[in-house]
């Protein structure tokens, strides 16, 4: 990494953007760096499909690049301008074809960490628990409509908030407040029939 692509990490999201307006591939990398990771644990816990969130994380930094114009930091966030260009393509995606879904393990999530933080004395039986949970938990979300399981992805497991979640969705905060526990009470009933 030479000295310009160092500085470059120090940039704010809005100032790699300019770059990126410029054509400058050095930015649009750090971009990268920055959020692949959170694009992508969204993407594959709305897909279950590793082969088509990676096709799709691809897909949304190619569009990033080609869209770049259309980005203006007085409109909202760049993490906001990001996420709904992949929440589209992966609503779009998820829409035009039908695929069979693969539940994931918990643990196949990047960088969440829970697998990694596990205490070393805690018993194996109480991270196998935590595992099955998490696991059922996974499965129970694929019964839920689309908007239900986006909103309860993206401000659970993103820890966004509402008001970052409307930006992205172009959809009001009450209403995706009334999804989200619309959601919960689902899930609730969901994972109420499982026996543990």
């Amino acid at each position: 990494m030479d000295i310009v692509e160092r500085d470059m990490t120090k940039y704010s999201d809005e100032e790699l953007m300019e770059l990126v307006k410029e054509r400058n591939t050095r930015a649009l990398k750090v971009l990268y760096e920055r959020y692949n990771i959170g694009i992508y644990n969204f993407i594959l816990r709305y897909t279950n499909n590793r082969e088509i969130s990676e096709d799709i994380l691809q897909e949304t930094f190619t569009r990033v690049w080609y869209a770049a114009q259309t980005f203006y930091s007085t409109k909202g966030t760049f993490k906001a301008w990001l996420f709904t260009i992949g929440i589209n393509i992966t609503r779009n995606e998820m829409t035009k074809k039908r695929y069979d879904y693969q539940y994931l393990e918990f643990d196949e999530i990047i960088g969440d960490g829970e697998s990694e933080n596990k205490n070393e004395d805690e018993p194996v039986d109480n991270f196998l628990e935590l595992s099955e949970l998490k696991d059922t938990i996974s499965k129970a979300l694929e019964h839920l409509n689309p908007f239900l399981k986006e909103v309860v992805i993206l401000k659970h497991y993103q820890k966004l908030k509402f008001s970052e979640i409307a930006e992205m969705t172009n959809t009001p905060e009450g209403t995706l407040k009334a999804r989200f526990h619309n959601a919960l009470a689902q899930l609730k009933k969901l994972l109420d029939k499982v026996e543990f």
